[in-house]
Parts: C-alpha cells; structure tokens; sequence
C-alpha cells in the first residue's frame, strides 16, 4: 500500500473574471444549496450572477484574486518537508473544492504517482456539512471512480499540537496591543438551521477558543462571534458587527483572531482588515490588532502531519 496526502481548501478566484464562475459553483453544491439539481442550478446562475459585481469589488479591494492558491502551494511544500522530518516520502497534492485543481484531479495525480490509499486533508479547523462534509462526499465520489481508498480527517481544530500554535499567536498579539486588550474570536457562521439538525459546529469552535485561552495570557475579556452571514435567515449568533459595537463601549485596545481559516483569504483580508476594522474604528477602539491565519509556517504544516498521522484527529 502507497500511501500519499490530499490538501482540500474551497478555493478561490485567482482574476476577477473567474468571480461568476466560482460563485457559481459554490452555489451548485447541494451541501450549500439542498435544492434538486434542476431548482438548483438555475437559482445558482441567478445568485451568481447578482453577487458577482459586488463579490468581485471586495476582491478589487484586497488585490484583484484570492491569495488561497499561492499559500496552499506553500502548504503543500511544506507538508512534504514535514512528512520527511518524520522520515516519510508520501506524495503530497492539492486541491479546490469550488475551482482548478479539482478534488478528482487532485486524486487522480496521486494514483498516477502510484499512490492506491489517500489521506484527505480538509483545511477548515472544525467539521461543517457546508464545508468540509461537501469535500468529503465529492472526494468519496472521485476516489469510487478512480478505485483508489481514502481515509478522511474531519477536525482538527482542537489537536493540541494547533492549539499551542494558536495560542503563541494570540500570546504575541495581546503584546502588540498592550494593556487591557480585548480579544474577540471569530469564526464563520453557519444557518442556525444546521444546529437545528445536529451540527455542534459552534460548540467545537467554542471549545477551541476555551482550549486557546486556558493557559495563555490571563485575565482579559474575550468572547466569540460568527461572521459571513448571508441572506435573510438566522445564522449562529453572536454576530461579529454586534459583539464589535459590545467591544466599542470601551476604548480599550482590541484583538481579533480567526478560527476558520488555514490562510488569509476574502474573509480575513476584507471583512475583517477592512469592514471590521474601519467599524471598530469609527467606534472609538483606537487599537485594532488582528491575528494572522498560518499561512506558510512550517509549524502549521507539522501540527497537520501529527493530526493525519498520529491517530489523535476525527477520523471517517
């Protein structure tokens, strides 16, 4: 048995005109809309095509493309570095849920690699049908079709080997902002409907920030909120912009950590770099820190590689 790895990240557009498009196929997914294909479909050219415009204006604002495809690049070397360091030679790729490289393509790399089990890395922190429960069904699919195996991490947001580096990075944070920082963690929301159905989505991110606070810096307020809400329906509360205007009743200096993102991406670098900071601003916080997601730190890649290889992850 060959054993190799697969990085699964949403993807992005990499030029504005690649905005529609990927909208589009986000919003085919049946895990985003639980629609049958011929309601669908239609509705997601509607969507795409009235979101695109101003979709691709907030990706004008952080440099005209997703930064996604250049920092999983970087991930995957260094996960191939990492894997060595452990004296393993497995075959690493890449791959875009919503855009090139595909999941099949991806898979189909590694078989041609000689590869017949692959371990499938979703990069999102905590398990969401929308997210990570969309990758895995896509990735079994391909995976059936190619005859190969795979083995799925479905969480890994709570493996302590993250959560030290997490807590490093917010520990270096509360220094930068300085006396009576605030710490605001925010995830992306889900339809409270989801909760509704079992998902524990918001309890695992809790957790997480609870793990994260337990032995850092102590003695400053923190809470949790839930950014990316779209449409007319309740989605997990707090809401960022209501626990910012919570935040703003004090001008105490004010840090704000993602828990959702293995890299800096629309949601970081737009809604929080630009929307919320600006909000915070206008509010009278004069001091705004915002921890950065992993990106490239090869600390990231081999906190990953203990979760894939040491058994202590979600498995399915």
């Amino acid at each position: 048995m060959k054993e190799s790895l697969l990085l699964v990240n949403m993807g992005g557009p990499s030029r504005l005109e690649q905005v529609r498009p990927y909208l589009r196929e986000i919003f085919r997914d049946p895990a985003i809309l639980s629609l049958p294909a011929w309601l669908r479909w239609p509705l997601a050219e509607l969507i795409s095509r009235r979101r695109s415009d101003k979709v691709a204006e907030r990706y004008r604002k952080i440099g005209g493309a997703s930064p996604l495809l250049g920092w999983t690049v970087k991930l995957r070397d260094n996960m191939i570095a990492a894997l060595r360091e452990i004296g393993l030679s497995h075959p690493v790729e890449f791959a875009f849920r919503y855009c090139e490289p595909t999941i099949k393509a991806g898979l189909s790399s590694l078989k041609s690699q000689g590869s017949d089990f692959v371990h499938v890395l979703p990069l999102f922190p905590h398990y969401t049908r929308a997210m990570t429960g969309s990758v895995l069904e896509e990735a079994k699919q391909a995976a059936d079709s190619l005859g190969i195996r795979i083995q799925s991490v479905d969480a890994w947001g709570l493996h302590p080997a993250i959560v030290e580096l997490w807590r490093e990075y917010l520990n270096r944070a509360l220094a930068t902002a300085g006396k009576n920082a605030r710490v605001l963690f925010v995830a992306h929301g889900i339809p409270e409907r989801n909760v509704r159905r079992g998902e524990t989505y918001p309890e695992d991110v809790k957790r997480t920030a609870e793990a994260i606070v337990e032995r850092g810096i102590a003695g400053f307020d923190w809470t949790l909120a839930f950014q990316s809400k779209i449409g007319p329906v309740k989605w997990t509360q707090p809401y960022l912009e209501d626990e910012l205007a919570r935040f703003a009743l004090s001008p105490e200096p004010l840090v704000v950590m993602p828990l959702s993102f293995a890299a800096e991406c629309l949601e970081t670098l737009y809604d929080l770099d630009i929307v919320a900071m600006e909000e915070a601003r206008e509010k009278g916080i004069r001091t705004f820190v915002r921890v950065p997601a992993f990106n490239d730190n090869l600390l990231f890649a081999r906190g990953l590689v203990k979760a894939v290889f040491s058994g202590e992850a979600v498995h399915v």
